[in-house]
């Protein structure tokens, strides 16, 4: 289950020669700074995508949405270190969506995860908490969010180079964890099956299936060890 109310997601993909420094970074700069913000619960990257979605994606659990307003979090965005400004011009296909969760159970953080994005939500939170109950009971899936899309949350205030992939699909996204990556494909196969059935979660994309790379709890802050890599 998501921590809080509200939930940021980043996808993107990365020039192939700063992959490495922009694993780095994430880890050691830009998670850390961001944890560091009132209001902002656990931070987790997924890496290795596969399929037509971004090669990462990250998540950004929050007390509320009402975070990303908050003027620590503008002005990181409109701030940045001189490393996160050498990094930007290095993401392709970046997309950033703020997130309801219309359903949301499940525990731990599963080592592997698949979503999809779709266009259309038109479903009773009664009906998508049937669905998430049947996938959690009848797989091994370890937890389920069906998210759709917070329109109150404003754009970044800075651009990066377009392509790579699909863009983010207006209705919502649905997100599954599991510990085993290979169970991942008998997941989707269920769940798709359900949903066709019900005519729901129409329009989406292909499911992009991602593995854990890190996971930072903001009670975990001062254990985090700065970088020595500063600046280019």
């Amino acid at each position: 289950m998501l921590k809080g109310d509200g939930l940021l997601s980043l996808w993107n993909g990365v020039e192939p020669g700063r992959i490495e420094e922009y694993n780095l970074w994430h880890s050691r700069e830009h998670v850390p700074e961001r944890l560091a913000i009132p209001g902002m619960l656990r931070a987790r990257r997924y890496h290795r995508g596969s399929g037509p979605l971004p090669e990462f994606l990250t998540l950004y659990e929050l007390e509320s949405n009402a975070v990303l307003a908050s003027a620590p979090y503008r002005a990181l965005l409109e701030s940045p270190t001189a490393w996160s400004r050498s990094m930007r011009p290095s993401f392709r296909g970046f997309f950033r969506v703020g997130h309801l969760a219309i359903a949301s159970r499940g525990g731990g953080a599963g080592s592997a995860l698949i979503a999809t994005t779709f266009a259309d939500a038109a479903a009773t939170a009664g009906a998508w908490e049937r669905i998430v109950g049947q996938i959690l009971s009848e797989t091994a899936a370890t937890a389920i969010h069906i998210l759709k899309k917070d329109p109150a949350v404003a754009p970044v205030p800075f651009s990066v180079p377009p392509g790579g992939g699909p863009a983010y699909a207006d209705g919502g996204a649905i997100m599954v964890e599991c510990y085993d990556r290979a169970r991942l494909d008998s997941v989707a196969g269920t769940l798709d099956a359900i949903l066709d059935s019900q005519g729901l979660a129409q329009g989406r994309a292909d499911w992009t299936t991602y593995d854990l790379a890190y996971l930072l709890d903001r009670e975990e802050l001062p254990d985090v060890v700065a970088s020595s890599r500063h600046d280019n």
